[in-house]
């Protein structure tokens, strides 16, 4: 049997290292090929002819949004021209939307959450000529509904092989960011311990938090730095620093090493990390942590289940973040089912506040997109908010903002709202040009800056034409934007 992992190109500058596919390499006992449109010049020909070989199965991990849209005609070309070749989808669409993967006609298996203990035990069913249905973790679409084998637990990544760097031509994915001109990504945990209802990790590890040790984080991040010459790493963990001992040992273990990194945190969390913890983590490195704002509505937080995160949190933490030379990197889901206008109103002018106490701090925008869990989503729905069915509906112009999260298209969001939104954000990233995108001069820096001083002074957000023609013209990426 031969195995071919597929990345299918997600969007442009997408430079990561495809873990998800790393992670399933290394437990496979056959041969394997992975194909990754990200980087690859001429990837779908590799892949078609690495397709072409009988008894072949396709692994694809699929994210939302472009990748979807890249995904799903490969599939279908590559199953219509190869009827024998076996497809398998995994990764967060098909984990949180199975029925609308396993239903196309490019896909004959999901593999839901993990695949570590899943897929040898597909591939063993695929050899036997069994049901891998029956397999935990395996779904599939037979007779106009979703066949699904029992639920997996989810899995400890270190309990596994390390990811095999040396089959990749690692010179392609050492990116140039603002954390370092040698940037690798590394996962070091599974999941989140926490429920936030509008939040799809928790439909994938329902607030099961899986670190792997400390000293395994260490021996990862100093192979990255001493066989391939990392100066900076972005671990792409749910929640990185969810436990402060672990942090602190990790920070300790990787200082001499002179590698900057970022990571993803609860803010409530890191205020309860001591003095020592921060100076700890300073020094060893850590440049930015990217957080979970959400609202400056109290109201619309607590709607959303965050386990008593408020507003002042947020103000607190970018000050001790400031005092301690750490950029944080604040995330907001704007337009709530609750009270929308009030809800954006109220964010917005936090905004404006977490810029003033601490000017280096990061702003993301984001509208709020329902997922299928208990909470917000039930009021989505009561409101007549509903998923698509297909991925045809998925990839259809309709849906087109819903998985970037720019313009969900919910039934209570107006389009002077949506509009406010994104003016206000026009503004705020003239005034104020995000570090992580390289390709911004200072000079292009500093005229935005100066072009845009008197609106965000005064407030004058409305229809800012003249930054958002000069933002596009100079080629200016929101942070979110940024793939590297």
């Amino acid at each position: 049997m031969n195995v071919v992992l597929f990345n299918p190109r997600a969007q442009k500058a997408h430079r990561r290292l495809p873990l998800s596919l790393l992670m399933l390499a290394r437990v496979l006992d056959c041969e394997w090929a992975l194909v990754d449109g990200n980087v690859e010049p001429g990837a779908e020909q590799r892949l078609d002819a690495l397709c072409a070989r009988p008894g072949t199965v396709l692994l694809v991990t699929v994210m939302p949004g472009p990748q979807l849209g890249v995904a799903t005609p490969s599939c279908r070309r590559l199953k219509a021209r190869y009827p024998g070749l076996t497809i398998v989808w995994g990764g967060y669409f098909a984990t949180v939307y199975p029925e609308a993967a396993a239903r196309d006609p490019g896909v004959d298996f999901v593999v839901l959450g993990q695949g570590e203990r899943t897929l040898p035990e597909l591939l063993d069913a695929l050899r036997a000529g069994g049901d891998p249905t029956a397999v935990p973790g395996v779904a599939a679409w037979r007779d106009g509904g979703l066949v699904r084998g029992p639920t997996r637990a989810s899995v400890r990544p270190a309990d596994f092989p390390d990811p095999p760097y040396e089959r990749l031509d690692m010179e392609r994915y050492a990116a140039r960011t603002f954390l370092g001109d040698r940037t690798y990504n590394h996962h070091a945990s599974a999941g989140c311990p926490y429920f936030c209802n509008f939040c799809a990790v928790v439909n994938m590890f329902e607030g099961k938090w899986i670190p792997d040790p400390a000293d395994h984080v260490v021996r990862i991040v100093r192979r990255l730095a001493t066989e391939y010459r990392a100066d900076a790493i972005e671990f792409h963990d749910n929640n990185f620093f969810a436990w402060e001992k672990r942090v602190v040992e990790v920070s300790r273990g990787i200082t001499d090493l002179g590698v900057s990194w970022w990571g993803e945190a609860r803010i409530d969390t890191m205020l309860g990390f001591s003095g020592a913890t921060w100076e700890a983590m300073a020094r060893s490195g850590l440049r930015m942590v990217f957080f979970g704002a959400e609202s400056g509505d109290q109201d619309a937080i607590d709607g959303m289940e965050k386990g008593g995160l408020t507003v002042e949190d947020t103000r607190a933490l970018n000050r001790l973040a400031r005092r301690h030379g750490i950029r944080p990197e604040f995330s907001f889901v704007l337009a709530n089912p609750g009270d929308p206008e009030r809800d954006v109103e109220r964010s917005l002018a936090l905004v404006r506040d977490l810029k003033a106490d601490n000017p280096d701090c990061e702003i993301i925008l984001y509208m709020y997109t329902p997922v299928p869990l208990p909470g917000m989503y039930d009021e989505a729905t009561k409101q007549g908010f509903a998923l698509p069915k297909t991925i045809d509906d998925w990839l259809s112009p309709e849906w087109a903002g819903y998985d970037r999260r720019r313009n969900p298209r919910t039934p209570w969001i107006t389009p002077g709202l949506v509009d406010s939104v994104y003016d206000f954000e026009t503004v705020l990233h003239a005034r104020y040009p995000t570090v992580s995108d390289l390709r911004m001069g200072p000079w292009q820096r500093r005229a935005l800056r100066a072009l845009s001083a008197a609106r965000w002074r005064l407030g004058w957000m409305k229809a800012p034409y003249e930054l958002r023609l000069l933002q596009k013209a100079w080629g200016y990426r929101r942070p979110e934007e940024m793939g590297f």
